[in-house]
């Protein structure tokens, strides 16, 4: 009320003002000068006006509180958006396992190895090549997968090799191992791999012409006859024998041994080959090794014997080679008998040095076959 009798005092005064400023009575109709402050003053009264009934309308409407009272807050404007109703607009809701798994049924990953690249191996020497994979496919791999030799030097490889694993599920790893043997010549070789699924079928990594393999350099200078027996042919009477064999087969056998107990009775701790005759009337058992060029100025040595507590051991040892496909050329021979002795052989091959042949062990019975078994501790041929 106070602030609209301010505004009724002020354009009384104006008012005035303006009156006072009107030109007296003539004739003549000059160009009021003062026109522009009436028409000021008028524009400034009704700004003013304006101002103060808006602020008189605010006071009522935010009138002060009453002690205790706890003023009405305005509550702000929100847009409500109401949910999609129509099952074509809602959004779709994820199920597992809907995704498409465009996985192929076998596929490996590779996690690593053993033996790397280029690992340096003496001559015939035995070693294991382990590949570690995780089945990455979409399919359990079972015990009928296996690892398959496909190219390269096989190094004595098995065609195929089990997984060696029941069940490999998708996500989960497996070891292989493949028993290899180093060439007896110099060189550096290679073997490739592929896995087998239980119906034939190869496969390997997400390109399907990968392989994995064994890469290895073999250095000539020593030649390991124990370590690399199974990379020989073995026969005797009954036909080709397995390898390693059993000393319990009739048909003849060889196999390795790391702790021999020699004809003596003392337990050595070095490699050592065990030669048995079949048995039959002057059975005997043939190891043919793979062509290994021979050092200059080489020698074969061992130290032979019974096997211990074999009183009616008698067996025959030939030392020989083959050169190529032709004959078989006798280097030495020595009879065995089992008298609690060791015997120590050392033969010169510096007639062999620098040709690539074959080198061929010979175990025969003198006569009867019983007892018929002997001990090569460490055979070995270097410079």
């Amino acid at each position: 009320m106070k602030q609209f009798r301010a505004i009724s005092l002020l354009i009384i005064i104006l008012g005035m003002i303006v009156s006072a400023c009107k030109p007296i009575n003539s004739d003549a109709t000059p160009t009021d000068q003062l026109d522009d402050i009436r028409t000021v003053a008028a524009r400034t009264i009704e700004a003013l006006t304006t101002q103060m009934l808006q602020t008189e309308q605010a006071n009522k409407t935010l009138s002060p509180h009453k002690p205790g009272e706890t003023p009405e807050i305005p509550t702000p404007f929100v847009e409500t958006v109401q949910a999609p109703t129509n099952e074509a607009e809602a959004l779709p809701t994820p199920i597992e396992g809907s995704q498409p798994n465009d996985k192929p049924c076998d596929l490996a990953f590779f996690m690593g190895e053993t033996i790397p690249d280029g690992s340096v191996l003496y001559p015939g020497m035995m070693f294991k090549k382990t590949w570690t994979f995780r089945n990455d496919g979409s399919c359990t791999w079972t015990g009928d997968y296996a690892v398959v030799f496909i190219s390269g030097d096989s190094m004595s490889a098995a065609v195929a090799t089990p997984i060696g694993k029941a069940e490999v599920k998708p996500g989960e790893t497996v070891e292989v191992a493949v028993p290899l043997i180093a060439p007896t010549m110099g060189g550096e070789y290679r073997a490739d791999f592929k896995l087998r699924n239980a119906g034939g079928v190869l496969f390997a990594f997400k390109n399907p012409d990968h392989t994995f393999w064994a890469d290895i350099k073999v250095v000539e200078g020593v030649i390991h006859l124990a370590q690399a027996y199974c990379g020989a042919t073995w026969t005797s009477a009954a036909g080709i024998l397995p390898c390693p064999g059993l000393p319990s087969d009739s048909a003849g056998y060889v196999y390795s041994d790391n702790a021999p107990v020699l004809e003596t009775g003392a337990v050595d701790d070095e490699p050592t080959l065990w030669l048995g005759v079949n048995a039959v009337q002057n059975g005997y058992v043939m190891g043919v090794y793979p062509a290994m060029k021979i050092p200059e100025n080489a020698y074969f040595s061992t130290v032979m014997g019974c096997g211990h507590g074999l009183s009616q051991c008698r067996v025959n040892f030939v030392l020989a080679y083959q050169e190529g496909e032709g004959q078989v050329v006798q280097l030495g021979s020595w009879d065995e008998l089992y008298d609690g002795e060791l015997e120590r052989i050392r033969m010169d091959l510096s007639a062999l040095g620098g040709r690539t042949v074959k080198i061929v062990l010979i175990a025969r019975a003198i006569d009867s076959p019983d007892g018929g078994r002997i001990h090569l501790l460490e055979p070995v041929i270097k410079p």
